[in-house]
């Protein structure tokens, strides 16, 4: 599994966090200010083109929630390929990937089209 060096931010005050290795399937689920909490909640898997709008990004300061720092990058279609075979078949987190919101383009779209989709509170 790919790593990633993020910069973690912690939850109010003035600390300025420190840099870190983490795995990318931990990134992904817990660290990334666009992503972890709607992958974590609805148990989706984003789209390439989502997951590499994320990581050029760069991070996001989340204010009283702290928020992750990393150098932008982007990921091929190979190594998404890869982590979305780990990813998907890992027991560990139980996600899916819904083909029908490959459309959505931004990731502000895909994020609200999942959640309406894909949302426990809903079922």
């Amino acid at each position: 599994m790919e790593q990633i060096r993020i910069k973690v931010l912690p939850g109010i005050g003035a600390s300025d966090g420190e840099w870190e290795v983490v795995g990318f399937d931990e990134f992904l689920m817990r660290y990334s200010p666009g992503l972890a909490m709607r992958v974590h909640c609805t148990k989706q898997f984003p789209p390439l083109h989502i997951l590499n709008e994320e990581l050029m990004s760069g991070g996001a300061d989340l204010g009283m929630s702290g928020g992750c720092f990393w150098k932008p990058f982007k990921i091929s279609e190979q190594q998404y390929l890869e982590l979305t075979e780990e990813m998907l078949s890992s027991p560990e987190y139980d996600l899916e990937y819904d083909k029908s919101l490959e459309d959505r383009l931004t990731l502000k779209k895909w994020c609200g089209a999942v959640l309406t989709k894909h949302n426990q509170r809903n079922k």
